[in-house]
């Protein structure tokens, strides 16, 4: 777990995600997003297909196109916003001290460069290294991550190795050059169990050898269990619920987090009681404008929260935006 008295490295106020709609206007892809992560800290952000979740990690390294959409509010990246700095300033600081892991490898690594070529690039673009020492660096980086037969892996191609090796390669590139913040979007999507255990072992193997922070985003509540300090649940673009991991998956307090934990199966269950399903889907953006987004789905909803959409209340050290908990302190 992390150590609470450890420096905030990002925190971000205010955050807006708007995208360009077909009609001359913009739709909020993520509402008013606050957020903090301090150094060698984990927090997780859960939520189903469509919350918000993958845009905000884009948002966060300034990968969003300006012609599909822009972000408000401010990302403060060691004390700096990530916002108002130049885009080569914003290219010294991707792959360097904030990278990312993208969620489907195959498509993120380069199909016609080899292996050795792209690891290579991050290195030299973010140090003064000659190419003997990079090469170097790059197989020490595929040792470290697990990748046998190193040297003989920096000349293969992406499609001549698995799943699970391909997402080593992603993060050998993005640990390259020991980053203090990690977003990892869907590290173990597609991956099989087995490889999935081997792949987050390695991540928190990763973290406590070069204490990077890293911002986890998935869907599966396994791996949360298994990865995180804090977990941020997202729906429709909001927050909903924060807290740690062990007051987060004991005691949920907003119904949709109720309901992503009612719908995971209990393997220590030996009943043969039934998982309850959230009912419904997210909405589509731009479809709700008033009440709480969840209020259709929602099976503890009454008739304020078809009128309002909730700010975030503090319970104790969680956040929650529910009607239910409105006797609690207003904090955003």
């Amino acid at each position: 777990m992390a150590n609470t008295e450890e420096k905030e490295l990002l925190k971000v106020e205010n955050m807006y995600i708007h995208f360009k709609a077909e009609n001359g206007g913009h739709i909020q892809a993520v509402k008013d997003l606050n957020l903090t992560i301090k150094e060698g800290e984990t927090l997780a952000v859960v939520g189903e297909s469509g919350c918000g979740k993958s845009v905000t990690s884009l948002s966060l390294m300034r990968l969003i196109p300006k012609n599909a959409g822009y972000t408000e509010g401010k990302i403060l990246f060691e004390g700096k916003d990530l916002n108002k700095v130049s885009e080569r300033e914003m290219r010294s600081i991707r792959g360097n001290t904030m990278s990312m892991i993208f969620q489907e490898p195959m498509t993120s690594l380069n199909p016609v460069h080899k292996i050795g070529k792209q690891i290579g690039e991050v290195i030299y673009l973010h140090s003064s290294l000659s190419q003997a020492e990079i090469k170097e660096k790059s197989i020490e980086m595929l040792k470290k991550v697990g990748i046998p037969r190193a040297e003989k892996i920096m000349d293969e191609y992406p499609h001549q190795l698995s799943g699970g090796m391909r997402q080593r390669v992603m993060i050998a590139m993005a640990m390259a050059c020991t980053p203090k913040l990690l977003i990892a979007d869907e590290p173990t999507t597609a991956l099989d169990v087995t490889i999935q255990a081997q792949i987050l072992e390695l991540m928190n193997e990763l973290k406590k050898d070069f204490h990077t922070a890293i911002l986890l985003i998935t869907h599966d509540l396994g791996v949360v269990a298994e990865m995180a300090d804090r977990v941020m649940v997202m729906y429709y673009g909001q927050i909903v619920e924060q807290a740690d991991v062990r007051t987060l998956l004991k005691k949920p307090k907003h119904p949709y987090t109720v309901g992503l934990l009612n719908s995971v199966p209990d393997m220590n269950d030996d009943s043969d009681k039934p998982l309850v399903p959230i009912v419904g889907n997210v909405p589509n953006l731009g479809v709700i404008q008033t009440g709480c987004p969840f209020y259709a789905r929602c099976p503890q909803a009454f008739q304020k929260c078809h009128l309002e959409n909730p700010p975030l209340f503090e319970r104790g050290e969680q956040w929650v935006r529910c009607w239910l908990y409105e006797n609690q302190e207003v904090i955003a």
